[in-house]
């Protein structure tokens, strides 16, 4: 993940140097992927910024994080996150917890159309990953590192 530091997705023009310089490390190191989102200072997707970003990072597929989740717009967002032809959105729904915004992820991935893959993330435990497969139908999830090492181990 690309991210210089906690907080809000609006990065100053030196955050944004040292996010391309990351980018470049990873990609050096081997990636398989890499995951990002930076936002406006009104909390809209920072197109100009994730384009760049995306570029450097080509071949790569690239995921747009929970950013996401502080955009004030999803469903204008989600149109300019597959414009710019990011492959996944990670998301909580724009809610607490990927439980707490199942409406809103369903919704997203109505809109989506199989042509970016919706991953709910936030909050996913073994204890609730199988209603949010049944009620969500997402194909993708991400968890915290302890719920995927309970769930590979059977816990």
């Amino acid at each position: 993940m690309i991210r210089p530091r906690g907080g809000d997705f609006f990065y100053t023009e030196e955050e944004f140097e040292v996010m391309k310089e990351d980018l470049k490390v990873l990609k050096e190191a081997g990636a398989d992927g890499v995951v990002f989102g930076i936002l406006t200072s009104e909390g809209a997707v920072d197109v100009k910024r994730c384009e760049e970003l995306k570029d450097l990072a080509s071949p790569l597929p690239v995921t747009f994080h929970r950013a996401f989740d502080m955009v004030k717009d999803p469903f204008t967002s989600l149109e300019i996150v597959i414009k710019l032809g990011f492959e996944r959105v990670l998301t909580s729904g724009q809610d607490s917890t990927a439980l707490e915004g199942l409406p809103t992820i369903n919704h997203l991935i109505e809109k989506a159309k199989d042509r970016i893959i919706i991953v709910p993330g936030g909050g996913i435990t073994e204890r609730n990953l199988e209603r949010i497969l049944q009620e969500s139908g997402a194909k993708e999830f991400s968890l915290l590192g302890t719920a995927s090492r309970a769930i590979l181990h059977g816990v």
